[in-house]
């Protein structure tokens, strides 16, 4: 039976803010200013909690939840699942704009004319060279790296039936391929057709809107054009009622195509209603401080976010740390996280270094001293998009679940995943019937597993374990496994690194599995890869006009990336700067302004360690 609206208080027994508990309760189109540890997450979650137990969402229309990153939408999926019943949960709909749009595409490919419609096994572009080589072959040059930026950004400016002259001919090589070319497709040419299927198609176009009742739009700062163009084709003038989540100031995705006036549009378009969150839940007071002056830097309206009352207010430390050169600077981050890690007790998992860009330069050497210290670090840009795929995720867990019959996240997750795979109806006998054959596959799993010697060994007992689940039933329940290579690709970089951990733990298969999660080790990750996430402790590595090497050409936007950075942090913020790096001399003149920030604030220690 649904809770009356007057009767509904939060899940999980939480106390919200005045302003989310109004964003929470409003039915019509909503903006919500959300700033870092400002509980979006949350938010979404109690909301969909309102309209689900109240029955605003009206049964049997669901919710549709759409985030820019892999992560945010399975972090949402998760917070929905701890705060609903299953079978409300089951009508929360948490996907990417990139999973939304291929959605589309792939189940009404067929409702394209033939001059647009794509091969139905396309390959996702991973990177430029498909369509360098397109270009190519029409007689056009992209060496240029602008060049070729903007050649590819042109083949989504324009509506797919308004694309003319070599850019028709570039997209007609992409969708259908050639004895050379791969048909290949960027996620933004997938947009485009999706656009033109809903604009098309007005049966289909119905049908989703008949689907959802509530539209969720997490990240909604970094919103591209297209992505935007599709949310207004899909809802604009519709009777679904829109809530938008995200933040100017943390806005960092400009260089990937994010549009610079989404706020304004969005408002313009769905006649919005706006709030703004006021608490800050995640980071302690003193660090506070800091957000509130790079804050001023990037608005003109002053916002002083509100700490946690959990916190004292002396809480919080900040420090800049200056060296001669970048291996004095690691062994004394090494040292550090040993401190933190024995004093504080502080895991490692809660401590991250991160970095401006260019992973691939740091971690090695930093990788290699916190090492000699017995310290595990790892870049993290090679597992985290791998950690959150969906097959991944039930593999994971069906090898838990294995080898641990007491671990209770592993066997829900994989009872659900079976059950959703089989249909939910059914008489208690037939779900008694699929208990015991997952339980017997489990002890059958946990025998093989000990077999395992070699890389192959173990690819074909994941591949015996999909053949359990039933592919076909995991394609239907997964989208974005339904064409093309990114199912045996997530699954064959999974065995690669499972393998390689298995052997790194002499074989021990639960030792294997929390390596390749990351428990054991510290993450080094861009600052980009660190939107969305919070930790205890972040290192701040690389302070200097390296690596903000483009602060002259897009101030506005590497300001925004320091703000992110560092509001990752709860409690400890440490930023390194080192005169000598790789061999070079670095200088920090030309960012001045981000010192300038730091020492504004009056909470942050400036120390010279060049003890070398």
């Amino acid at each position: 039976m649904a809770t009356l609206m007057s009767e509904w208080k939060p899940s999980g027994g939480l106390t919200l803010e005045p302003n989310a508990m109004e964003a929470v309760r409003e039915l019509d189109n909503s903006l919500v200013i959300a700033g870092p540890g400002a509980g979006k997450t949350e938010l979404l979650a109690q909301k969909a909690s309102f309209l689900l137990e109240t029955n605003m969402c009206v049964n049997p229309r669901k919710i549709l939840a759409i985030s820019f990153k892999k992560d945010a939408a399975l972090n949402l999926k998760e917070r929905v699942k701890k705060r609903l019943p299953m079978d409300l949960g089951s009508r929360f709909i948490s996907q990417t704009f990139d999973s939304f749009a291929k959605s589309i595409l792939d189940r009404f490919l067929y409702s394209l004319p033939e001059e647009f419609r794509p091969d139905p096994n396309y390959k996702i572009a991973g990177n430029d060279n498909e369509f360098v080589k397109v270009f190519s072959k029409l007689g056009i040059n992209l060496s240029n790296t602008n060049d070729r930026k903007r050649h590819i950004n042109h083949l989504t400016k324009k509506r797919l039936e308004n694309v003319t002259g070599v850019f028709k001919s570039v997209w007609h090589k992409l969708l259908k391929g050639d004895s050379e070319i791969q048909p290949t497709l960027s996620f933004g040419m997938i947009s485009i057709l999706a656009i033109y299927i809903l604009e098309t198609n007005p049966l289909i176009l119905n049908s989703l809107r008949k689907t959802y009742s509530h539209v969720f739009l997490d990240e909604f700062q970094d919103t591209t054009g297209v992505q935007y163009a599709l949310v207004k084709v899909c809802f604009y003038n519709s009777v679904v009622s829109l809530t938008a989540v995200g933040d100017n100031r943390q806005r960092i995705m400009l260089w990937a195509g994010a549009k610079v006036d989404v706020f304004d549009a969005y408002k313009n378009d769905f006649n919005s209603n706006k709030y703004t969150l006021l608490m800050n839940h995640r980071s302690a007071p003193r660090l506070l401080e800091i957000q509130k002056i790079v804050n001023n830097y990037l608005q003109k309206v002053p916002f002083s976010p509100l700490a946690n009352p959990k916190w004292n207010e002396d809480e919080g430390v900040a420090e800049i740390w200056y060296f001669k050169n970048s291996v004095i600077e690691a062994e004394h981050i090494a040292n550090k996280i040993i401190e933190l890690v024995n004093d504080q007790q502080i895991t490692f998992r809660d401590i991250c270094i991160i970095v401006k860009q260019s992973v691939n330069q740091f971690s090695n050497e930093i990788i290699e001293i916190l090492g000699k210290s017995s310290i595990q670090a790892r870049n993290e840009a090679k597992f985290q998009d791998l950690l959150k795929e969906d097959i991944v995720m039930l593999i994971i867990y069906t090898f838990r679940s294995a080898l641990d019959n007491r671990d209770s996240d592993a066997w829900s997750f994989i009872w659900e995943a079976k059950i959703f795979f089989e249909g939910k109806s059914g008489t208690i006998n037939q779900v008694n019937e699929i208990r015991k054959s997952v339980r017997k596959k489990l002890i059958n799993i946990k025998s093989e597993l000990q077999k395992v010697t070699l890389k192959d060994e173990l690819g074909l007992l994941i591949s015996d374990i999909m053949n359990f689940y039933e592919i076909d039933k995991i394609k239907r329940h997964f989208p974005q496994y339904s064409q093309g290579e990114h199912l045996n690709n997530s699954l064959q970089n999974f065995t690669d690194y499972l393998y390689e951990y298995l052997q790194q733990n002499n074989g021990d298969w639960m030792g294997a599995i929390h390596s390749f999660q990351g428990a054991d080790s510290i993450p080094i990750m861009t600052i980009h890869k660190s939107k969305g996430l919070e930790f205890e402790a972040v290192f701040f590595v690389g302070f200097d006009d390296n690596s903000f090497w483009s602060f002259a050409n897009q101030e506005d936007e590497d300001k925004c990336t320091f703000f992110v950075g560092l509001s990752r942090s709860k409690r400890h913020l440490y930023f390194t700067f080192s005169e000598n790096r790789f061999g070079r001399r670095r200088t920090n003149s030309d960012i001045s302004i981000l010192y300038k920030m730091l020492r504004e604030s009056g909470v942050v220690e400036e120390k010279y360690l060049d003890t070398d």
